[in-house]
């Protein structure tokens, strides 16, 4: 073939998929995810396209559940079933093959027992929610989904964690795991697709409706790719200045400018007001490769204000859901000491309370027990763990719990006379913290005393209304309230990043302030290394009282 006639096949292909497909721009709060439910999928549904004809690709499982519930509320004849091509794109691609998937969280860490790189006595490995994340492998994966190799890759990294020959090693180890060098073998997510590349015909579809298209990468667009000219119709959703994920290999220019089609830009937000709309604009300017799309606020005013001190935050006077959002996983963890120190009840994006649920089963056992109630089999087993004060520890462990009657309750002489209990009478009006001085350390039980002074038993039932987490964790979602803290590490330093690295990391803080309905939090540090949010906040001072 020669190099006219390639290049013209190139060019009929480009305009094939350009008359097809329609990227839909959606600043945050314009209502993207709306306009590809309600309008764009339901739209297809009404007019008989049946949903197995239809593939709709997301990069959370919560937004693919969403979109396969709303669908199902409007169209009641379907089950979950017909809608097998809503997936993440991994799962996609997944479906065609048999081998089990390495997990992210129990095979990793079991690569790093086998190959030494952590050792048994290692004592995160007793924390149950504990990730082991290797520099090296995650740099290998960016190379496989960049396109590149991984030498590449690694000369691209500013920030080395380990020399080029460990890295190799690394690399090498973990292939060699994967493909039975453990107890089994795997297949990891960039298999998936590189495999579905290589091997898979995908089917024709009438619609293909992929969501989050600015975080694809080079790699996930080529699965795009093959599945596009048997798709009759084409809608990629996204907002490039949303961009965070460039650390893993997402390159948003596929969506931008590489894959064709015609633009639709949504161009009012219904999240947020005035005040956080300007000041997301402040940020917004520093970067550099935005697609154009401004957009109008909402109809509120709102809120933008900045504290020096975590205790300046106004917490109790906004009683309703709130983002406390960090950088990077250290200043999550401090921002979550600061409010046990505070009192405040929260958890994290995945929805882990910021105490030991079993330490407040115990908690509640007790004060049940000490106002003459009954608790049932499994809360008096429970709550033995937190007793010291018994005769024999035998009263602790499965086998004698396992003998007693599933409907049986217990109050406080019962378990004085056949569960071993030996607290005096006197004891049991005694408040909690004096009796279950067991598997409590000293923090934990100031953090309880000052809950439940704060906030009382019936609210620590419920849901917290406090999330505090990463900005990356909480990418698409929303809260009334949101604090953003300013403080980083040495890798995420705004002032040692270059032009591109710099508009990259506006993207993340743009990010973060979107996430806010009502009012925006700006939590200011002087550490040597953060974002400087206080000087985005001096602009908007500025700004505004020019106006």
């Amino acid at each position: 073939m020669t190099n006219s006639t390639q290049e013209s096949l190139e060019l009929k292909i480009l305009k094939e998929l350009y008359h097809k497909t329609i990227k839909i721009f959606g600043p945050p709060g314009t209502g993207k995810t709306y306009t590809l439910i309600e309008k764009v999928l339901k739209g297809y549904l009404r007019k008989g396209i049946r949903p197995n004809e239809i593939a709709y690709l997301s990069f959370t499982n919560k937004a693919v559940n969403t979109a396969v519930s709303r669908a199902l509320e409007s169209f009641p004849q379907y089950n979950a079933d017909d809608f097998s091509r809503f997936k993440t794109l991994h799962t996609y691609c997944r479906r065609y093959f048999p081998e089990e998937v390495f997990d992210p969280k129990d095979c990793t860490i079991d690569f790093a027992l086998q190959t030494k790189v952590i050792k048994t006595s290692d004592k995160r490995l007793a924390d149950d929610n504990f990730m082991y994340k290797d520099w090296s492998l995650g740099v290998y994966s960016k190379a496989r989904n960049l396109l590149i190799t991984p030498e590449e890759a690694y000369k691209q990294e500013s920030y080395k964690r380990d020399s080029l020959t460990v890295f190799l090693r690394k690399i090498s180890t973990y292939e060699h795991y994967k493909t039975g060098g453990g107890e089994r073998s795997f297949i990891d997510f960039d298999d998936m697709i590189e495999r579905a590349i290589k091997e898979i015909d995908f089917p024709p579809l009438k619609v293909l409706i992929l969501d989050e298209a600015q975080d694809c990468t080079p790699l996930q667009w080529s699965v795009i790719y093959k599945m596009a000219p048997k798709v009759k119709r084409i809608y990629l959703a996204g907002d490039d200045d949303q961009a965070i994920y460039k650390w893993n290999g997402a390159d948003p220019k596929y969506f931008t400018k590489f894959f064709p089609g015609r633009k639709v830009k949504l161009r009012r937000t219904r999240r947020f007001g005035e005040a956080i709309h300007r000041f997301s604009q402040i940020i917004r300017r520093g970067i550099s490769d935005s697609e154009e799309k401004e957009y109008l606020p909402g109809g509120t005013k709102g809120l933008v204000k900045a504290y020096l001190s975590f205790k300046e935050i106004p917490f109790e006077k906004f009683n309703e859901d709130w983002y406390i959002l960090g950088r990077i996983n250290e200043t999550v963890n401090q921002l979550r000491m600061l409010a046990k120190d505070a009192g405040l009840y929260f958890k994290d994006n995945k929805g882990t309370k910021c105490f030991d649920q079993k330490q407040w089963d115990s908690i509640k056992s007790w004060t049940a027990i000490s106002n003459g109630k009954k608790i049932d089999k499994k809360s008096a087993r429970n709550m033995y763990k937190f007793i010291r004060e018994l005769e024999d520890p035998a009263y602790r462990l499965d086998k004698f719990w396992r003998a007693e009657p599933d409907f049986k309750e217990y109050d406080f002489q019962a378990l004085k006379e056949w569960c071993g209990l030996i607290l005096e009478d006197n004891q049991k009006n005694k408040p909690w913290y004096w009796i279950l001085r067991r598997n409590f350390k000293p923090r934990q039980v100031r953090h309880f005393i000052r809950l439940l002074r704060r906030y009382g038993q019936k609210e620590l039932d419920k849901d917290p209304l406090i999330t505090i987490d990463t900005i990356h964790s909480v990418k698409g979602g929303e809260a009334n309230h949101v604090v953003l803290y300013g403080k980083g590490n040495y890798p995420s330093d705004y002032a040692n990043k270059n032009k591109q690295e710099k508009s990259d990391e506006r993207k993340v803080w743009y990010t973060g302030a979107t996430r806010a309905r009502k009012t925006l939090h700006l939590l200011r540090s002087d550490y040597k290394f953060n974002y400087p949010i206080g000087q985005d906040y001096l602009v908007y001072i500025q700004e505004k009282n020019d106006k």
